[in-house]
């Protein structure tokens, strides 16, 4: 993501605005400006991180027999993940459910029901519960990479109510039965097949203790009458029941203790020993089941609750980290958020790599596990380091020309390297020194070919090099002989001249084994009988042309060069681009269920072609033994997609055929290959020109990237499901600020097990988690909100407190009777971490040993550390329980106080000049004499009905929420120190929390999950009290947002002109974080792409491709307890959708035709994907 905020004349910075030290803007004017900026009331909700509270787990075969899936269950979405022989978790994929899933369970159909329906056999089905009211289930689709339901069953009526059926779901062992109840009152059994019956199970009861889960253990054919059931209770504590049964029924055999640990719940017994256990807040874990012991495998992130939230752009990466405080006691702790696939930073060089033109890896043999060359090229030079414990400059000892720009290179067979440069081609053999297996010889063994015209493309493969000329157009195949022992030379073996010039080549780095690419038919059936065989097909290059084109053309030896099949790029259609920019840059064939062919274009675009042919994997003029002379087949053009304005560049992270690939362009991406279409993420990394994948002892699936011309060598680990570092700080972090002066985070806990206090002010270091400085509240008191402000010249820390353990407001939300104090600290002493922690390499590397390495001079990225002092240490986890105050560098100093009646739940900075203080159900507004923190004065007190639940500001404006009467608006009169009650809300609701985009507009959450914006009918001050505010539009999330932040994000295409009016409210989209650990981004839009997107979205939620598979209405459901008549804000995770499928497909959804609606104007799929995509960038 990439977030500016605006001063007071427009222009941009590079951090976002929602957690400044400085607060709101309070400037005279901003009531005028914020006049003409009234506000957008057309919004897209998207949510950017889906949550991480698993509520329920199930484990199956979804994908094939054979595979051991897993699907968590998250209340609002489902997530297909995969345990590994380690314990890692993987995830597969994720799909948002637009409904509330309240159980699920497995109907195991793999190994019976053949032939009845094909798309599911030998799957898995998925049975849900939901609010829908329906009985889905649900199969999962690898093509489009998520589930469909195959049926659902209607129960009851869409809601939640306890007495209806569908809450609670059983299935019996042999899957013949599935069981459904309501909460209460209603039972229903309902037969799934009729070849058996079920069988009766036994229960039982332990001790006094609440058990928390449970779960069977899988069914061992072996073992028939046996069953074991792991059960969890409430302390931690993991237990083994162990059944037998006979005729005279189940008993109880044994009863086992096993270990002790965090609650966990859901609890998952899989088939190869492994538990999955879940916390409700705070990481679940993986353990491996050994002799009466649980060993803790990995653990599993979950960043829910999110109780509140700061936006920083801690680095200067031009990108947003958010910084959440998730989970509660004993496994709180403050998260480091960011978007996109995360990498793990380990190593950078000082910026001394200007200039660079390639970067490659090359390994000495195909079968080696590791590199051995790392090759930089520059415009007049070429260098070659050796990969390992050390870079060194082994350039003279390869053999490459030092002195010319080098085109490509590649290992062209064992042991033997090949550089392409703008001369000719040179073939080295390296010697020992280079590599060990080198020739034992003082200088390496070179052989060169030279054309007569100069090369501008080539590529390597296995035993062959293809070069292309530009003028005249020319194409040359180049094979490898060997006369002696160390004597090799490389030779033409065909040569033509082209109509159209060749913009790029490349070659798959791999044989087309039946391991290597899925095939269909009877081409399948021909690999059971012969695992062995290869793949009967020519040995193939695919170009691009300045035709422009993408073509594949056979390279087989002992043939003459043939086109086998051509797609070509049409200047007139959507790319809406000249000839120049549709020229490939670089091109990329991927094997999948279907092969298929990108190219990335001059112009940004990322296309996807496949072939038309649909009775074999290949068309039939790739196959050897076919005797087809001309192109058949033609490549199609199947998705179209802008990555950026620069030139696409195509990089797989390993020589594999179906491997992901990096996509480099604006900025880096990773495209899935084995996804439907072109489905890819943002990396969260630098802007990069090149990367290249690097595989050492220390760094087995490292990616060199060049960036700002430093060499960044990271790690991307596939475990990671959440791009999240944690820091474990204790107790329960509540709020969190970001002090834009020290760089430092301010932390507000609660729950510390200390004598001394319960509740305490932390200074926090956002690189490493360790704690700077402190503030203690008295004992017995509870800090309950924060603000900095601004009193005069200096900066000072607002925090209001409660003075009773107990509840701040009663059932009928009314204040309780109690105590607070609003408390103003000193950030005078607050100070910048030392520069030196940030400066420290990963311990996986130590380049103190790198003796000639571009890595010697390390500009540091932080090193990350084991604790051994929780349950769920990880790489990610900064465990700083053990800093004791007396170590920390300085303590936060009281400057005055004051004492109040009720609790003090918000607070919040007014005018520059105020701080306003909501205690119970009244608005305190206190001043400083003479700008003096020290003498604080209360100048007014205004009263609501309610409990007040939070506070905000926008100049001269007050938005209030409380927990019945929704947002009020208030001014407050500085002549006769009185608060007026401008606008009301038009409708109760206990409000999460308040943004305001400007003076007469507040975006509001409640705690039903729902999320509105508001605003005043006229910019005039009604005198009466009673004037009510208007709902926009409203969105409901099914989850409870708590925290809400204003912020800008940069809603545009690289491509998109400045002046375009969808900047103008570019500033007013807000980030919203739920208690189950969901981001929710809202992006204003015009009224024109408003229009344009509900249609869409409308088509999207009928259609069978893209419809919810609960089989409830979208509609409903995101409209759901909001009046009749509201505009609707538009589903973000429902239109994206749109992105994930073919042209073809698009082109369907868009000629669908809505049941009960008249025609409506035609809509172009390229006018949907260019306002799509600028969404997708700005979220990404």
């Amino acid at each position: 993501m990439e977030a500016s905020t605006a001063d007071a004349g427009g222009a941009s910075t590079s951090s976002a605005a929602a957690s400044s030290s400085s607060g709101p803007s309070t400037s005279a004017s901003a009531s005028a400006s914020a006049a003409a900026d009234s506000g957008a009331t057309h919004y897209l909700a998207k949510r950017v991180l889906r949550g991480s509270a698993v509520l329920h787990v199930a484990e199956g075969c979804f994908r094939s027999p054979d595979s051991a899936d897993v699907v968590l269950a998250k209340e609002t979405s489902l997530e297909l993940v995969a345990v590994g022989d380690d314990g890692v978790l993987q995830s597969i994929c994720e799909q948002d459910m637009f409904g509330i899933v309240k159980d699920i369970g497995v109907l195991q159909w793999h190994s019976r029901h053949i032939g009845l329906i094909p798309q599911i056999e030998h799957k898995d089905l998925l049975v849900v519960l939901s609010d829908s009211g329906k009985l889905s289930f649900l199969y999962f689709c690898p093509e489009m990479h998520r589930f469909f339901a195959i049926a659902n069953i209607e129960l009851s009526k869409p809601g939640n109510l306890r007495h209806q059926l569908g809450r609670v779901l059983a299935i019996d062992r042999e899957s013949s039965f599935v069981a459904v109840s309501a909460y209460e009152d209603k039972f229903a059994l309902i037969h799934v097949s009729v070849c058996q019956s079920p069988h009766g199970s036994g229960r039982g009861s332990v001790k006094s203790r609440i058990i928390c889960s449970w779960s069977w253990e899988p069914p061992d054919p072996i073992r028939q009458g046996w069953a074991r059931l792991l059960f969890c209770l409430d302390d931690g504590e993991f237990h083994i029941l162990d059944f037998t049964s006979d005729v005279e029924g189940v008993k109880l055999y044994t009863f086992e203790y096993v270990d002790r640990s965090l609650p966990c719940k859901p609890l998952l017994w899989m088939k190869n020993t492994m538990i999955i256990g879940f916390v409700e807040m705070g990481d679940g874990m993986i353990f491996k089941l050994g002799h009466r012991r649980l060993f803790l495998k990995s653990t599993i992130q979950n960043v829910a609750p999110i109780l509140d939230l700061a936006i920083a752009d801690y680095h200067g990466e031009k990108q947003d980290q958010m910084f959440a405080c998730c989970g509660m006691c004993p496994e709180g702790s403050l998260r480091v958020l960011r978007n996109g696939v995360n990498v793990e930073k380990l190593l950078r060089t000082e910026a001394i790599y200007q200039g660079v033109t390639g970067l490659w890896t090359l390994r000495m043999k195909t079968n080696d596990a590791y590199h051995s060359f790392l090759v930089l090229s520059f415009v007049e030079e070429t260098r070659i380091l050796s990969v390992g414990l050390s870079f060194n400059d082994i350039s003279d000892a390869v053999g490459f020309q030092p002195d010319v720009c080098t085109l490509a290179c590649g290992l062209v067979t064992d042991g033997l390297l090949v550089q392409i440069h703008s001369k000719g081609v040179k073939l080295c053999l390296p010697t020992v020194y280079a590599h060990p297996e080198g020739a034992p010889l003082t200088s390496p063994i070179c052989t060169n070919w030279y054309p007569d015209i100069t090369i501008s493309v080539g590529a390597v493969g296995h035993n062959i090099v293809v070069v292309a000329t530009s003028n005249p157009c020319c194409l040359y195949v180049l094979g490898l002989r060997s006369s002696s022992p160390y004597q090799y030379e490389l030779y033409e073996t065909q040569h033509v001249q082209l109509q159209y010039e060749v913009s790029c080549i490349s070659i798959p780095q791999e044989e087309l084994r039946p391991d290597n690419v899925t095939l269909s038919g009877g081409e399948r059936d021909n690999f059971s009988n012969n695992p062995s065989a290869d793949v009967n097909v020519r040995k193939f290059a695919v170009i691009g042309t300045h035709k422009p084109s993408v073509e594949i053309i056979s390279v087989e030896p002992g043939e003459a060069l043939r086109l086998l099949t051509i797609g070509t790029i049409s200047v007139n259609n959507a790319l809406g681009a000249p000839v120049s920019g549709c020229i490939p840059e670089n091109v990329r064939f991927v094997a999948a269920e279907r092969f298929y062919i990108l190219a990335g274009l001059r112009n940004g675009m990322l296309l996807r072609f496949e072939s038309e042919a649909t009775e074999h994997y290949f068309p039939g003029s790739f196959y050897k033994d076919s005797s087809i002379p001309s192109v058949t087949a033609f490549l199609q053009l199947i998705s179209i997609r802008r990555i950026g304005i620069t030139p696409v560049f195509l990089v797989p992270i390993h020589d594999s055929a179906n491997a992901d690939i990096i996509v480099l362009s604006d900025r880096p991406w990773l495209l899935h290959a084995a996804r439907h279409s072109l489905a890819y993420s943002s990396i969260s990394f630098l802007p990069a020109s090149h990367v290249t994948p690097v595989s050492s002892v220390d760094c087995p699936n490292g990616l060199l990237f060049v960036a700002e011309s430093c060499l960044h060598l990271v790690e991307m680990v596939h475990g990671k499901r959440l791009n999240a570092q944690k820091f474990s700080i204790g107790g329960t972090p509540r709020k969190v600020l970001y002090h834009n002066e020290s760089r430092t985070l301010l932390v507000l806990r609660t729950g510390l097990s200390g004598a001394s206090c319960s509740s305490d002010i932390v200074q926090v270091d956002p690189q490493n988690g360790v704690l700077l400085s402190r503030y203690k509240c008295e004992p017995g008191e509870t800090a309950k909100c924060m603000q900095i402000t601004k009193i005069g010249s200096d900066q000072v820390l607002v925090v209001g407190t409660s003075r009773s353990a107990g509840r701040s407001m009663m059932s009928n939300g009314e204040a309780e009777s109690t105590k607070g104090r609003l408390i103003v600290l000193s950030l005078e002493a607050v100070e910048s971490p030392r520069e030196s922690s940030s400066f420290i390499p990963t311990s996986s590397f130590n380049p103190s040993s790198h003796s000639g390495s571009p890595f010697h001079d390390i500009i540091g990225y932080t090193t990350e550390e084991f604790s051994s002092n929780s349950l769920c240490s990880s790489p990610d986890e900064f465990c700083c329980n053990q800093i004791q105050a007396e170590q920390m560098a300085g303590h936060l100093r009281s400057l005055s106080h004051a004492t109040l009646s009720g609790a003090v739940l918000a607070v919040y900075p007014y005018l520059d000049r105020y701080v306003l203080a909501a205690a119970g159900n009244a608005i305190y507004v206190f001043g400083f004499a003479n700008e003096n923190p020290h003498r604080m004065k209360k100048c007014t007190v205004g009263r609501t009905r309610f409990t007040i639940t939070c506070l905000k500001t926008f100049a001269s404006r007050i938005a209030v929420g409380d927990c019945r009467d929704g947002v009020l608006f208030y001014s407050y009169n500085e002549s006769h120190r009185k608060l007026e009650l401008i606008y009301s809300d038009p409708a109760q609701r206990l409000v999460g929390d308040i943004a305001l985009l400007n003076c007469e507009t507040a975006v509001v959450s409640d705690r039903r999950g729902s999320i509105s914006v508001l605003s005043s009918t006229r910019l005039e001050i009604s005198e009466s009290p009673q004037k009510n505010l208007a709902v926009n539009c409203s969105f409901y999330m099914g989850e409870t947002a708590m925290s809400i932040q204003k912020t800008a994000f940069r809603y545009r295409l690289p491509i998109d002109d400045d002046t375009d009016p969808v900047l103008e409210s570019a500033y007013n989209c807000i980030v919203a974080s739920t208690l189950l650990g969901s981001l929710f981004v809202m992006i204003p839009l015009t009224s024109e792409e408003h229009q344009l997107l509900q249609d869409v979205q409308e088509r999207l939620s009928v259609h069978p491709l893209t419809a919810p598979v609960l089989g409830n209405d979208h509609a409903e459901f995101r409209q759901r307890g909001i009046p009749s008549g509201i505009p609707p804000i538009l589903d973000g995770d429902m239109l994206v959708q749109f992105l994930e499928l073919t042209g073809e497909q698009q082109q369907a959804i868009l000629a669908h035709a809505l049941p009960g609606k008249g025609p409506r104007r035609p809509v172009s799929v390229f006018e949907v994907l260019r306002t799509l995509e600028r969404v997708h960038y700005a979220l990404n």
